[in-house]
C-alpha cells in the first residue's frame, strides 16, 4: 500500500471540541474528521463525501502539541441588509445607522501548529493519485485551512512511499495512536496522554468519537499491536 506523507502548518489553528460551550476550546491535534475535510477541500469534494468515499481514507497524524492562547472573536448577530434594486444618484447613507448587534466570544487558538500527515487510500487509487499530484503541484480546489476558514494553512509534499503491515509485536510508533487497537507499554520520561477525538461523521453530521494515545512533545512511544504500518521514514497506526 502506498502512503502519502505531507507537512501541514499554519500561523494559527483551531479545532473546536465537541463538548465546548460558549468558551470555544480546541483539540491540540487535528481529529481524523478534520483531515478528511482538508482532503475534501484539496480535491473539491462536497461535504457528504466525508461520510461516503472519504470514510475509507486511512489517516495518521504526528507532531508536537503546539502552544495555545485565548483569542476574542466578534460574531455578528444581525445579518447586513440587502442592497436596494434602485439607487438614486443623490442618495446618501444613513447619518445615524442602527447599532450593530454583535457578540464577543473567547476562542482557544493554537500557535504555529505543525503536523505530519500520512494518507493512504487503497480503495480509490485514482483519487489518491489525483491527491498526490495536486499536493505536489500546490493545486488545490479550495485553499487549505487549519480548522477555521480564516486560518489559512500550507500543505507541503514530503514523500509517497510503499508501506508494509507489520506482524503483531512491540513497536516504537509516531503520532496519535488509537487506544482500542494497541496495548500501551509505559516508559519513563514520556508524557503519553489519553484523549477522545472525533473519528467518523455520518451524512447527517453526527460525529462518533474514539480514545487515542498521544505524546505531548511528539516523541515516539512503544505499543504492542497488530495494525502498525512502516515506511522508510515513519512507523505508526492509522486513526
Amino acid at each position: 500500500m502506498d502512503i502519502l506523507s505531507v507537512n501541514w502548518s499554519a500561523k494559527y489553528g483551531h479545532f473546536l471540541r465537541a463538548e465546548a460551550n460558549v468558551n470555544a476550546l480546541t483539540y491540540p491535534v487535528p481529529p481524523r474528521t478534520v483531515v478528511l475535510g482538508l482532503v475534501a477541500a484539496i480535491l473539491g469534494l462536497e461535504k457528504d463525501a466525508l461520510a461516503t468515499e472519504l470514510a475509507e481514507l486511512n489517516v495518521a497524524v504526528s507532531g508536537a502539541l503546539p502552544a495555545r492562547f485565548w483569542h476574542r472573536v466578534k460574531l455578528r448577530k444581525d445579518p447586513p441588509n440587502t442592497l436596494p434594486w434602485e439607487v438614486k444618484r443623490n442618495q446618501r447613507g444613513s447619518e445615524s445607522p442602527a447599532p450593530e448587534k454583535a457578540a464577543l466570544h473567547r476562542q482557544e487558538w493554537l500557535l504555529n501548529p505543525h503536523y505530519q500527515l500520512q494518507l493512504a487510500w487503497p480503495t480509490q487509487p485514482v483519487r489518491f493519485n489525483e491527491l498526490v499530484e495536486r499536493i505536489k503541484q500546490r493545486r488545490w480546489h479550495f485553499n487549505p485551512c487549519m480548522g477555521l476558514s480564516e486560518l489559512l494553512s500550507d500543505v507541503e509534499f514530503v514523500a509517497c512511499e510503499s508501506a508494509t503491515l507489520l506482524p503483531f509485536g512491540r513497536y516504537l510508533v509516531q503520532g496519535v495512536c488509537p487506544a482500542e487497537q494497541v496495548q500501551l507499554i509505559t516508559e519513563d520520561k514520556l508524557g503519553v496522554h489519553l484523549l477522545r477525538l472525533p473519528r467518523q461523521v455520518s451524512a447527517n453530521r453526527v460525529f462518533s468519537h474514539a480514545p487515542y494515545f498521544l505524546e505531548h512533545r511528539g516523541q515516539p512511544f512503544t505499543v504492542e499491536t497488530a495494525v502498525a504500518w512502516q515506511t522508510q521514514q515513519w512507523t505508526g497506526v492509522f486513526l
